[in-house]
């Protein structure tokens, strides 16, 4: 077990790095759950790139968080996403706010972090990272359990969205390292 802190006053961004690093090193099969998905370039491409390498990355989101502007804010990285082989899933089963990552089935994390820029750059948080098998298992059957009450996100169906949400989430985009 390892803890993570990160905030505004540390010198590196610590819970961001190990992720980055952690996703990085994935060989089968990254798994994602977090209430708020905007990603900062870094790490979307270190997810994007996961993909492209064929492991599994899979991230799940609510499908209405407890803010309109930040479910926008969400969406607005989900084409790109799509695009590059990761899965989407949209949790219908309320305000999922589970904030874990499970990497190869050996590392899982658990804390205060999303996958956000306030998360990574300005917030106070603390992740547990563990190095065992059970750990990661059971994140791994958590997730797969939540899976069923989730949405599964297509790139042909997603690019048919109205455009008013393509249009609000461009916008509130401009935003995303604010929020």
């Amino acid at each position: 077990l390892q803890l993570l802190t990160s905030g505004p006053t540390s010198e590196w961004s610590n819970i961001s790095m190990f992720m980055l690093k952690a996703i990085g090193n994935a060989k089968k099969r990254v798994y994602i759950q977090t209430p708020y998905f905007l990603p900062t370039d870094s790490m979307l491409r270190a997810l994007q790139a996961a993909a492209l390498a064929k492991v599994d990355v899979r991230v799940m989101i609510p499908r209405r968080s407890d803010s309109a502007i930040l479910t926008y804010a969400s969406y607005s990285y989900v084409l790109e996403c799509l695009r590059a082989g990761i899965k989407i899933y949209l949790y219908n089963g309320g305000m999922l706010h589970s904030k874990t990552m499970m990497i190869d089935e050996d590392l899982s994390s658990i804390g205060s972090a999303n996958i956000d820029f306030r998360s990574f750059e300005h917030n106070f948080e603390i992740n547990a990272f563990m190095y065992d098998c059970t750990s990661a298992l059971i994140l791994k059957e958590i997730f797969l359990s939540d899976q069923k009450d989730a949405e599964l996100l297509h790139l042909k169906e997603w690019r048919m969205r109205p455009w008013y949400q393509k249009v609000m989430e461009s916008v509130i985009r401009l935003f995303a390292p604010l929020l």
